[in-house]
């Protein structure tokens, strides 16, 4: 017997899910399901987040890409509108610091909060044999990570 949607929230076993129609990149509206919610509740208000940012064109869906896998791509993909010097900075402060401590994070789940930790670490111990790295080095680092165009999936900037 299939569960009963109301309002956009169904039960599927354990857990609750909403339904959400977006209109994709070619203008064709999609349902978009979106699930794991332990209460309805928590579905219901989820939903109306989703609906508001729908409305305001910044609705963005649940991917599985990871900050390495994004930032590798967004450095080949602008390769050839930055200086390749820009480019190779970006690559070798990406692979240095970025990725080991973000790299296999899903974009979406990097907030506010993860990046100030992970800068104060940057700043406490994050140079050679855990020294402190310098705060010009930070701001690079933060750089590459602050550009809006850089992580258009994410919830926050990387």
């Amino acid at each position: 017997m299939m569960a009963s949607l109301k309002n956009g929230i169904v039960k599927r076993g354990n857990t609750w899910s909403y339904v959400l129609r977006v209109t994709d990149a070619s203008g064709i509206s999609k349902p978009r399901w979106v699930g794991g919610f332990a209460t309805a509740e928590q579905a219901k208000q989820a939903r109306d987040q989703a609906r508001l940012q729908a409305a305001h064109g910044e609705y963005v869906p649940r991917n599985t890409t990871t900050v390495k896998e994004y930032l590798e791509h967004w450095i080949a993909l602008h390769s050839m509108q930055i200086r390749r010097r820009t480019a190779t900075d970006y690559a070798g402060l990406a692979a240095r610091y970025i990725y080991p401590h973000l790299g296999n994070l899903r974009l979406q789940a990097v907030q506010p909060h993860t990046l100030s930790v992970f800068y104060s670490q940057l700043l406490a111990r994050g140079g050679k044999q855990g020294r402190p790295l310098a705060i010009s080095t930070v701001n690079k680092v933060h750089a590459i990570c602050a550009k809006r165009s850089t992580m258009p999936y994410a919830t926050t900037k990387c």
